[in-house]
This record gives C-alpha cells, sequence and structure tokens, in this order.
C-alpha cells in the first residue's frame, strides 16, 4: 500500500541519488583538470664548484649598471633569487633573509651583503626598489644598507641561474613564476659555499654558511637541503606566509563547488522529505 506522494517521493530519491552520483563523479575530474605544478621543471641544486659569473652585466635598484662582481668582491654574499612582480613567496624569503641576519647579530653592508637577483628579464630598476622598501622600510633609504636588489636580461640571469642549478618555469596561466625558495651563500670569488631551503633560516646555520664562504676551497655544503627538499618549497603563486602552505585558487573553487552541490543536494533531499511527511500527514487524516 501506497501513501498520497510517495511515489514522487521515489522518484526524487532516485533523482538525488543521480546527482549525488554525478557530483561524487565530477569532483575528481575537475580538481584532475586543474593544472598542477611543473614541479619536474623546478630545482636549486647548483652543481660542485659552482662560481657565479662575476662578469655577467645587472643593473641594480638605483640604475647603476655594472659586473655582478661590484656587488660580490666586499664580503660573503646571500644571493636570493627571485622577481620582484611576486608579492607572495619571493617576499617572505627576502623577508625570512633580513630576520635571519638580525637574529645571527651581523649587519648588512658591514658582515654580509645581500644580493637578489630577478629571474624575471622584463623587470625594471623601478621595479627593484618598489621591492626593496617593501622589504626594508624605511632602512631602504640608508646609504651602505648592503641590500642590492638586480635586474638582467635574459641572457645575464640564465648564466647566473646555471651555476646556482637553479630552474624555474613561467606559468602562463597564473602569470606568475613556479620556483624554489632559498638562498645561497656565496664567497668573495662567486664560489657557492651552500645553499639553504625554504623560508626559514636559523642564526647558527646562516653563521656557518658565512664561514663557509670564507674558505678558500669551493665546495658546495647542502646539508641543510638537497633539491627534494627544495621540490617541497616550490611555487611562488597561491603560497600563504602565515601558514606557510600553498594553496591552489582553482583547486579551491573546485571544492567549493563541489560543497555548493552537495548543500544543494542535502537541501533537495529535505525538500523531499518534508513532503513526504506532509502527504502521509494528510492520508492519515483522511
Amino acid at each position: 500500500m501506497t501513501t498520497p506522494g510517495s511515489g514522487n517521493v521515489r522518484i526524487g530519491r532516485r533523482l538525488s541519488l543521480r546527482v549525488a552520483l554525478i557530483v561524487a563523479l565530477s569532483l575528481p575530474g575537475v580538481v584532475a583538470a586543474v593544472p598542477l605544478p611543473p614541479v619536474d621543471r623546478v630545482a636549486f641544486a647548483p652543481p660542485p664548484g659552482a662560481m657565479l659569473p662575476l662578469h655577467a652585466v645587472f643593473t641594480d635598484e638605483s640604475g647603476r649598471r655594472d659586473e655582478l662582481g661590484a656587488w660580490l668582491r666586499a664580503r660573503p654574499a646571500i644571493v636570493v633569487p627571485a622577481y620582484y612582480g611576486c608579492s607572495n613567496l619571493c617576499t617572505t624569503t627576502l623577508r625570512a633573509t633580513r630576520a635571519a641576519i638580525d637574529a645571527a647579530g651581523l649587519h648588512a653592508g658591514r658582515d654580509v651583503d645581500v644580493v637578489a637577483i630577478s629571474i624575471a628579464p622584463l623587470e625594471t630598476p623601478a621595479l627593484a626598489r618598489a621591492k626593496k622598501r617593501e622589504v626594508l622600510g624605511d632602512q631602504a633609504t640608508q646609504r651602505n644598507d648592503g641590500w642590492h636588489f638586480l635586474t638582467g636580461d635574459d641572457a645575464a640571469i640564465r648564466l647566473v641561474t646555471r651555476e646556482l642549478g637553479y630552474r624555474y618555469a613561467y606559468v602562463a596561466a597564473e602569470r606568475q613564476y613556479a620556483h624554489a625558495a632559498g638562498i645561497a651563500v656565496v664567497g668573495t670569488d662567486g664560489h657557492v659555499a651552500r645553499v639553504l631551503y625554504g623560508v626559514a633560516f636559523p642564526p647558527h646555520e646562516l653563521r656557518a654558511a658565512l664561514a663557509s664562504a670564507g674558505a678558500p676551497t669551493p665546495a658546495i655544503d647542502s646539508r641543510a637541503g638537497t633539491s627534494d627538499t627544495a621540490a617541497s618549497w616550490l611555487l611562488c603563486f597561491h603560497y600563504d606566509p602565515a601558514s606557510g602552505r600553498y594553496t591552489f585558487a582553482a583547486m579551491n573553487a573546485a571544492r567549493a563547488a563541489g560543497l555548493l552541490a552537495l548543500a544543494a543536494l542535502a537541501g533537495y533531499v529535505t525538500l523531499a522529505w518534508r513532503r513526504e511527511h506532509r502527504g502521509a500527514s494528510r492520508g492519515n487524516a483522511r
């Protein structure tokens, strides 16, 4: 025996199951369709005996054009591959470098120089100046602050990144670069002494790296990480400095769409149940 409306409820339930099946099957497809980071094209692993090309020509944030050696020969340097159009991971790495120098009791311009090198050949000294102000604040206006934000053409950038073992990829859909986060500690002769990966540099490790940069024999020390470790610190886009995690807007959007679909399904089932309940009540009343 059936009650009024029970046939509609059965149809509604079947439809609900179909909707649920469609949602369940479509969500993995949507997420899978999101382009994942080009991890295989990203690295930060200098070859043994790596020497930065001191003759490569760059321009700093003030418009001064010179060979890279002009910013490296005075004292050991921290070289930070980055690009200035990035407001997330690159800025976090540069600020972490400043914090590590302060925590180690060092002074940029006296104990160490910091040389940021843009990997984007179209960036300008104006962008470099803006990034320097963003990172250093009022300190950016001081003379001999020890911070240098360089830009260069594609040829100069490739010379440096080749010696750093620094591979990156431009992601057109995101209009950003996928790259590893970290810093290279370099001696005054240009040899790469050590690479520290990530966005946090313990003071004792920084001091040890700078000490090794003063060693007469070039030898890369990567105890703080490997190229595999660097792979866990990828991608300048959708990096959340607050949580230290990477997020993907497209994936989040897909998940949000799925949740909305599930919410709509739950609403439909609830409405069907209420209709069934009302139909059963009317049948009993008769």
